[in-house]
């Protein structure tokens, strides 16, 4: 009875052993650690410049092709930190401002007017203190920085935006209510454009002077300059993490677990991608760029590995990058368009350009 107890308990652990071991074949790659970036065929990938600072950029922003800034929150506090760089990004200079808020968004007009929305927790708890809201302005290029309160309105104004008259838009939420608000004087003064309780903080953009804001329930509202609600596309999904337009017609939305593109404004809707993306960007409704997931590591920490996209078929097929690149997604912090068929992205704190060969 115990040689027979035995030669079941040696079987058992064979066969775990190799359960075991087919596991690791399965995962073989997929959990190695992946840094360098690969771009998909045709395409190259450069790095330009790194900002050398102890804090993660949350946006950036080149307005010609040697002046760029860059928004940071440091990692003692979080307060904000701008840098500057004149020769398109091979350097970055801290400016130095020495104000501590907490960073929320930037915009620049030109290589001198610009500012930074932020969040004041001055004499109050953070993080849900709102009784003020706040912005830093500066008109000599981040060489001086004033910081201007208004009155009478509460809350922190997020994701700046001109139209082509020159008007600023700005999403400001208050009392469960998120607003549009609008400045005809370049943030000298702002007033409400359009409210709903439905609306997205963060994500609006601007195309051919209508706004474009999503809303629960995965719904995208245009609105006119006006503040009147035009019209409503319907993507029947539950919320949009990113969207980007190409025209009136077609417009490319990032979601949870897929992406969906129409090329009817709104009327129907085409899965384009089955897994989680982020939009790079689109030259055409045809061409595009986008970082898509590609495998992840069953581990207890987040090890996802991603790479990037090309398609120049609307979507219908992806050339991917030779190999992929390890949490990719979470390190990519914006993107910009310089030219046709030629971007800059910042990858944790590095700049690089990704263009057409």
């Amino acid at each position: 009875m115990k040689k027979v107890l035995l030669l079941i308990f040696v079987i058992s652990t064979l066969i775990s052993c190799l359960k075991d071991k087919a596991s690791v074949n399965e995962f073989e790659g997929i959990c190695d650690f992946k840094e360098e970036i690969f771009s998909p065929q045709g395409y190259m990938i450069k790095t330009i410049g790194e900002i050398d600072f102890n804090g993660s950029v949350k946006s950036f922003q080149f307005v010609n092709d040697l002046t760029g800034f860059a928004l940071l929150s440091n990692n003692v506090g979080g307060n904000v930190e701008i840098f500057k760089t004149t020769d398109g990004g091979q350097n970055w200079i801290n400016l130095n401002i020495g104000i501590n808020k907490l960073p929320r968004s930037m915009i620049f007009q030109d290589e001198n007017f610009g500012f930074i929305t932020v969040h004041d927790v001055t004499g109050c708890p953070p993080p849900n203190c709102l009784n003020k809201c706040v912005i830093l302005k500066t008109e000599n290029g981040g060489l001086d920085w004033v910081q201007v309160e208004y009155e009478g309105l509460n809350g922190v104004l997020n994701h700046p935006m001109y139209d082509s008259n020159g008007n600023l838009y700005a999403t400001l939420n208050l009392n469960s209510e998120t607003m549009i608000m609008k400045s005809i004087d370049n943030a000298l003064s702002w007033e409400t454009h359009f409210s709903s309780a439905d609306l997205f903080l963060f994500s609006f953009d601007i195309f051919e002077d209508k706004i474009y804001a999503t809303a629960e329930g995965g719904r995208i509202l245009v609105i006119d300059l006006d503040g009147q609600l035009i019209r409503t596309m319907e993507t029947g999904n539950s919320s949009i993490w990113d969207f980007e337009i190409l025209d009136e017609n077609n417009l490319v939305v990032a979601m949870s677990g897929k992406v969906i593109k129409t090329s009817n404004a709104g009327a129907t809707w085409e899965k384009i991608h089955d897994q989680s993306a982020k939009i790079i960007g689109f030259d055409s409704p045809e061409k595009g760029l986008m970082l898509m997931q590609n495998s992840s590591c069953p581990t207890d920490f987040y090890h996802v590995n991603d790479l990037i996209a090309l398609s120049d078929n609307g979507g219908l097929n992806w050339k991917e990058a030779e190999k992929p690149t390890t949490n990719l997604r979470i390190k990519f912090k914006d993107s910009q368009k310089m030219r046709d068929g030629g971007w800059f992205i910042v990858i944790s704190n590095t700049l690089m350009e990704l263009s057409e060969n």
